[in-house]
């Protein structure tokens, strides 16, 4: 699978030290050195990165603006298929395998991963595959269920997921997250979809989630 990662973090933030140990040298090794990430300027991220073949990108814009982060680093890859992370996302050693696995016939989309916390819990209120309230036919907000062992889904009209992976034909026409508004996840799948691209997830690829559900960077 022709694979790359974009990552975002910033040069203030918590984990630093968890992304130079494990999670910086652990994206380049699964996407072959096809790795991205984005930061404001920080001596230790960027040597962390560039010592392992991996693109440091210097962010300067207002550093809220994760939609811009996430499309700066797009700029930098040239892969068939995507991966987007936030800087708590830790990938297990099966996941390329899994999605390498998954993804070899799948049609262009935006395709998620299951995320447990590093006891192998699922959070509480799901994080990976989720049903966005919809008026008409009444859908809740909520976690969608899956079968792990199997790859069953539950389907719905408004799922949506974040941690992602995403062919270059759906970048190509909807750029990740680039309606700026709340919600910027839930809107970018809904307008993958409208676009005529499928969104699924594959159960049986697990990433940890290292952070807190209620860190809304």
């Amino acid at each position: 699978m022709n694979l790359g990662i974009v990552q975002i973090s910033s040069a203030d933030t918590k984990r630093k030290k968890l992304l130079v140990d494990k999670i910086i040298p652990k994206c380049i090794q699964i996407s072959n050195g096809n790795y991205t990430l984005v930061s404001s300027y920080c001596p230790i991220l960027k040597e962390a990165v560039e010592q392992l073949g991996g693109t440091f990108s210097t962010y300067t814009a207002w550093e809220r603006d994760m939609s811009r982060k996430w499309r700066q680093g797009l700029q930098t890859r040239h892969e068939d298929w995507v991966c987007f992370l936030a800087d708590d996302i830790l990938p297990d050693d099966k996941w390329f395998e899994e999605m390498k696995t998954y993804l070899s016939n799948k049609k262009p989309g935006q395709y998620g991963f299951r995320l447990t916390n590093e006891k192998g819990e699922r959070h509480e209120f799901g994080e990976d595959w989720m049903q966005f309230p919809e008026s008409t036919t009444q859908a809740q907000h909520r976690p969608l269920d899956y079968n792990i062992e199997t790859g069953e889904l539950e389907e719905s009209l408004t799922a949506y997921v974040a941690n992602c992976v995403c062919h270059k034909d759906v970048l190509a026409q909807v750029e990740p997250f680039g309606l700026f508004q709340l919600m910027p996840d839930v809107v970018w799948s809904l307008a993958i979809r409208e676009c005529g691209f499928p969104i699924s997830f594959n159960p049986k690829a697990r990433a940890y989630h290292l952070g807190s559900r209620e860190d809304n960077r």
